[in-house]
């Protein structure tokens, strides 16, 4: 066990160790602010955002404690025994080992220097490489004073200055906020965080000209539990970036830490939302042993300045500065709900994606994301989306129409639920289950009316679609954009009536001729979430149609090919339909017509019928 040496240091003075910020908006009866804490003015910053531990009257010793050792302030009046020095090493979040002097100040007084610290109402200043300058400032903030944390800094600074601060909110006070390593953001993603319940996390940049926050990248990520089981059902992250960005120049910009370690520039004085990500949970699928499993998403690119009611933060027991700035939490779905999209994407999480593994813990080979679905990187550029993104079992719908508001159909065609208004949309097919990449289904609105009514099958590598349905009637139908309704819709009607549609037709099918699909699929039918479930029920129906029309469209054409041709006038009319001619596959392939007809406009009903027409044709022509 390694060995710590506790020094006492005998002499102190209050020094502030700058100039500091303006610390409170309340005033004493004089109109002159209230004095600062002790604890505030020991971190009091210089104007530029500079915290300097070498200017500390107790930093010469500090700097000579050896890795392992502490020392305890001796400080008079309120600050006695409340101040920790110690050296330490560590890896930060991107795997650099380092040693530091970290400075741990107990700000509620509940003697949590004797133990090295808490994380209540305790602040963290970091010094990466000893040189007496902060490079990380941790502060843990009790509004409440129930011993818990409410509000979370994790505030970074770089070349001496602060540039830019994580903020968390614990809205659900279960005392869970931002998870760290080396006191900053860190581990393998914000899943050792608390991205579950009702919480909210968000950046701030530092503007030295005015001494204030000023809201930048992802501001805020915001969760929200919807049926109190503390597990969450939305989640909305919002990119704030200057109003004057280039997406040419900067396609990321919200997601680039580049622009947050910068020093402040005068385009970062007008911030504007460039993009919404919007994601919800409505088939149920969320619980405890499958959290944060989000179905679909929006993905809003607009242009909208950044000013709203109640976004400036003020809290009295943060270190200055003390008004953070961000949307409220209680207001931003509805912003969400109404932002002024210039387009939009549409992402439907159907399956799981066998070579992306983006999860965490037991689930590490996972591609489930704490942060929602969000748009990809591939075929319709949308900026600020962030990433890493799935492909394979995402359906993506694109919409280049404005739109101030969030609108959806569903589609007895295909019996989904889709955007109102995408031009076109397309889902790749494979890389679950088990199974490699077999194909992709593409969807078009071709007459513009907001509804898709063309749907492209496409199997291997054949650039000609294994089959096409275009239809007159699209058979949709506007549905409110509400998660509850949402959720009593797509999953106490549309799952099961689609599942059962499924099986009926696949077992109209299988009747006429047996089709046996993979383990893989077989499984992936029975396990996980209903909607899963019924995804790989629709892949295997697809795939089992392909081999049923396929078949017999084979068998008709190798007697119509036959030679010679017979001449139905030297065949019995009775016999016509029954014996091996040209009118009976001819009768088959109309009949597959009709088929396909009905197949494509999801009339599963009809199908069943005319693929028991074609059973009783199937004797004729085998």
């Amino acid at each position: 066990m390694r060995r710590v040496r506790r020094l006492i240091l005998t002499a102190f003075a209050c020094a502030l160790g700058g100039a500091g910020m303006a610390a409170s908006k309340k005033t004493a009866a004089g109109g002159k602010p209230l004095p600062q804490p002790w604890w505030m003015q020991q971190t009091a910053m210089t104007p530029t955002g500079g915290l300097l531990l070498r200017d500390k009257p107790w930093w010469d010793r500090a700097a000579k404690l050896k890795l392992g050792e502490e020392l305890i302030v001796d400080a008079p009046g309120e600050a006695a025994g409340r101040m920790l020095v110690r050296r330490e090493r560590f890896r930060i979040a991107s795997g650099l080992e380092v040693e530091a002097i970290v400075w741990v100040i107990d700000d509620d007084a509940d003697g949590s220097i004797r133990s090295g610290g808490e994380k209540d109402s305790d602040c963290y200043v970091v010094d990466y490489g000893c040189d007496g300058v902060a490079d990380r400032m941790v502060d843990y903030i009790d509004n409440d004073g129930d011993n818990v944390a409410d509000e979370m800094d994790i505030r970074y600074f770089f070349d001496g200055e602060l540039r830019y601060s994580w903020f968390g909110m614990d809205l659900d006070h279960d005392g869970l906020m931002w998870s760290l390593r080396g006191y900053e953001y860190g581990g393998p993603s914000f899943f050792e965080g608390d991205p579950y319940g009702d919480n909210m996390i968000y950046m701030n940049k530092f503007n030295p000209v005015r001494g204030e926050w000023a809201p930048i990248s992802e501001c805020p990520f915001a969760f929200y539990d919807t049926d109190g089981d503390g597990l969450s059902e939305v989640v909305v992250r919002v990119s704030a970036v200057p109003m004057t960005y280039d997406a040419g120049v900067d396609p990321d910009y919200a997601n680039d830490c580049r622009h947050f370690r910068a020093p402040w520039s005068k385009a970062l004085e007008r911030i504007g939302i460039a993009n919404i990500r919007y994601s919800f949970d409505v088939d149920k699928g969320s619980s405890k042993e499958t959290p944060l499993h989000y179905d679909f998403g929006f993905n809003l690119v607009g242009a909208t300045p950044y000013q709203f009611p109640g976004m400036q933060h003020y809290n009295p027991k943060r270190r200055p500065p003390q008004t953070t700035c961000v949307t409220p939490w209680k207001d931003l779905r509805r912003i969400a709900d109404h932002f002024a999209a210039r387009e939009t994407g549409f992402s439907w999480h159907e399956n799981f994606d066998d070579t992306i593994a983006i999860g965490y813990g037991d689930r590490a080979k996972d591609d489930y994301r704490w942060e929602g679905i969000f748009w990809t990187w591939e075929r319709r550029f949308m900026e600020n989306t962030g990433g890493p993104c799935q492909r394979w079992n995402v359906r993506r719908e694109s919409s280049s129409k404005p739109a101030n508001k969030r609108e959806l159909y569903y589609s007895e065609v295909d019996k989904r639920i889709h955007l109102f208004g995408a031009e076109e949309g397309w889902v790749q097919i494979g890389h679950f289950a088990g199974m490699g990449p077999p194909g992709e289904i593409r969807m078009f609105d071709t007459d513009g009316n907001g509804y898709f009514d063309r749907w492209e099958v496409y199997w291997g590598d054949n650039p000609i679609p294994a089959r096409v349905s275009t239809v007159r009637d699209e058979r949709a139908h506007r549905i409110e954009c509400d998660l509850d309704s949402l959720t009593e819709f797509y999953a106490d009607r549309v799952l099961p009536q689609a599942t059962a549609a499924n099986a009926k037709l696949m077992a109209a099918m299988s009747k006429v001729r047996p089709f046996e699909t993979t383990t893989g699929l077989k499984m992936a039918m029975e396990t996980g979430s209903q909607s899963y479930r019924r995804y790989a029920q629709d892949v295997v129906r697809e795939l089992q149609y392909q081999d049923f029309r396929t078949h017999f469209a084979e068998q008709a054409h190798r007697v119509l090919r036959a030679a010679p041709v017979e001449d139905l006038r030297r065949v019995n009319k009775s016999d016509r339909a029954t014996t091996k001619d040209s009118h009976t596959a001819w009768l088959m392939l109309r009949t597959l017509a009709e088929l396909e007809t009905a197949y494509g406009q999801g009339d599963f009903d009809k199908a069943c019928g005319l693929i028991a027409e074609i059973g009783k044709l199937e004797a004729a022509v085998r």
